[in-house]
């Protein structure tokens, strides 16, 4: 054979590999979903050698915060069609990316804070500019987006506590930026909404700064208490270990936010659900954070769901080493035990997401403090939809189209 045939067969085998995964009946454009999925398998590949070269390192993490980096330019300060521009300045000791109007105004605007996902551990304020600057038009408003530190660098609560630092900051200088200090939103995905949930609530409880008037919450993790949900068992019955989040990378990047390294025996406790100790299973918290007879019976198809896990199954060693760090009120916002007065919110669910529940659970929650709600739920969308660039998902502009008008309604 020669060297331009084997280089050709490689590249057929290897592109058929990278486009081999699960597609589930229903997932909104199939095909764009497979080639977006192929690059996270490259990655993932490259993982793997990685991991022999240098075991026992964070090169899922590395390779997967440099890889966007590489593939795009460092954004400029204008964009050409935008009236804002970027800078990346400080708050309290806190790196952000600011959207400022080039135009000025001759009123206080609205302002709005943007938290970037990537479980903690992935993705920033760069990579999120496209999506940021975007907010800054559509809502006419100053953006913020905060580049709070990362696992697994740092371990919680470091990357709440930047953002609310941050975001104190912006609304205690708030004038100084032509915004009107009641007329601020925070939003975030996945991570990020986590994170947007997380401040709301402590800003509220800070009765020295004004709470903000919305959180926009999209596919928000709010618990780290069930791995066995609905929605975790159908994204293991829809995607096995594929997928943009299987459940064994949920589990990694707990491990690095919680412990600060990928932990194996907490991984595979997790993906058990057995990360909890017995005794703590039969705690109103958990029981509580694991109910799932709110939800639609749609979202309980026997299809995929095989109901809980065995409430005697778990391990109290494990649990010793880390419960702290899981049922701190810095880390997960069901571990809070009063959600009323919190600000009114807006949130987005998938259809194809781990983490579906957690947004209905805690859209679940806050109705029932008196907390004005609207979910949203998109069943043909996935994790990670709402902001994918380069790739043009029609859905995705619809989800964002809906939040935009949702959050120039309240602000």
């Amino acid at each position: 054979m020669k060297t331009w045939q084997f280089v050709g067969l490689s590249l057929v085998i290897l592109t058929g590999y990278l486009m081999y995964t699960p597609v589930p009946e229903g997932i909104t454009q199939p095909f764009m979903y497979r080639s977006l999925v192929a690059g996270t398998r490259l990655i993932n590949l490259i993982v793997k050698v990685y991991d022999i070269i240098w075991p026992g390192y964070p090169n899922d993490i590395y390779l997967y915060r440099a890889i966007p980096k590489l593939l795009a330019s460092k954004p400029p300060e204008v964009v050409p069609g935008s009236d804002f521009r970027a800078t990346v300045t400080s708050f309290d000791g806190v790196t952000v990316r600011l959207y400022e109007p080039i135009t000025k105004r001759d009123k206080l605007m609205p302002g709005f804070i943007y938290i970037h996902g990537g479980g903690y551990c992935i993705m920033d304020t760069e990579v999120y500019d496209g999506l940021t600057r975007q907010f800054a038009d559509e809502l006419d408003a100053v953006v913020v987006s905060i580049e709070y530190r990362r696992s697994p660098d740092v371990i919680a609560p470091v990357p709440f506590e930047d953002t609310l630092k941050a975001t104190k900051w912006f609304i205690r200088h708030a004038k100084e930026y032509g915004v009107d200090a009641s007329r601020i939103g925070i939003g975030g995905d996945s991570a990020g909404g986590a994170l947007t949930a997380l401040t709301s609530q402590h800003l509220h409880d800070d009765k020295t700064i004004p709470d903000n008037k919305l959180q926009v919450l999209i596919y928000p993790t709010v618990q780290k208490l069930n791995s066995w949900s609905p929605s975790y068992q159908k994204t293991q019955h829809d995607f096995g270990d594929e997928g943009i989040l299987p459940r064994a990378q949920v589990a990694r990047w707990i491990s690095y936010f919680i412990l600060g390294k990928s932990d194996e025996d907490f991984e595979r406790k997790f993906l058990e659900n057995n990360h909890t100790s017995p005794e703590f299973k039969k705690s109103k918290k958990y029981q509580s954070v694991t109910d799932v007879t709110f939800l639609p019976d749609e979202f309980k198809n026997p299809h995929y769901y095989s109901g809980p896990s065995n409430p005697e199954h778990g391990d109290a060693e494990l649990w010793a080493r880390v419960e702290a760090g899981i049922v701190s009120s810095k880390t997960s916002a069901m571990n809070r035990d009063d959600f009323s007065s919190l600000p009114e919110a807006y949130i987005v669910t998938c259809g194809f997401d781990p983490l579906r529940d957690d947004g209905a659970l805690y859209a679940h929650t806050l109705e029932n403090a008196g907390v004005p709600v609207k979910w949203v739920h998109y069943e043909e969308a996935f994790h990670g939809i709402f902001w994918v660039e380069p790739f043009k998902f029609e859905l995705g502009a619809k989800m964002r189209k809906g939040a935009y008008e949702f959050i120039k309604e309240k602000l």
